[in-house]
């Protein structure tokens, strides 16, 4: 399975949005949930719709779990040496994607798709969550917000970063 990740893309908010529509289980249009607010596009196994993007980063599946659903997408990129790449593609729950930068090195991204923030939190907090992350060589993580209405772009909304609410 191919996937694609268009960082900042460059296209009108209301053209990704259609893109998304017309390919609801292939096209995943992610608003940044932090100070860095930003968005990107995930695009799985639609080589139609990446052909319209400039600069698209290619990725190769390894390890899918589950349906891509949910509004709260976690994103780890991270470097793997040995067989550690298929220790964590083992320990993958719930409904995720690991894919291998297309260049052939040892480059990766898991995409783990989650109904609430909740349920991403207990999964933050868990034991497999750590020995993943204890297998993994510079691991960063982004969590995004599935974008379905422009509004949720809005600069008036409240960034997480710094709610505390939010984070308790």
């Amino acid at each position: 399975m191919k996937i694609n990740l268009v960082l900042a893309p460059e296209q009108p908010v209301s053209e990704l949005l259609t893109l998304q529509s017309a390919q609801p289980q292939n096209v995943f249009y992610l608003g940044k949930i932090s100070q860095l607010a930003g968005t990107n596009l995930l695009i799985i196994d639609a080589q139609n719709v990446v052909a319209k993007f400039a600069r698209p980063i290619g990725f190769e599946s390894r390890a899918v779990i589950g349906q891509f659903k949910g509004n709260v997408i976690h994103q780890i990129a991270f470097q793997a040496k040995d067989n550690n790449d298929e220790l964590i593609a083992k320990l993958l729950t719930g409904n995720a994607i690991m894919a291998q930068n297309d260049n052939g090195k040892s480059e990766y991204m898991i995409w783990s798709f989650w109904s609430t923030h909740d349920e991403l939190a207990r999964f933050l907090a868990s034991e497999i969550y750590q020995q993943m992350h204890a297998l993994m060589k510079n691991a960063y993580t982004t969590t995004y917000q599935h974008v379905t209405d422009q509004s949720q772009l809005s600069l008036a909304t409240k960034m997480r970063d710094f709610d505390k609410e939010w984070w308790g």
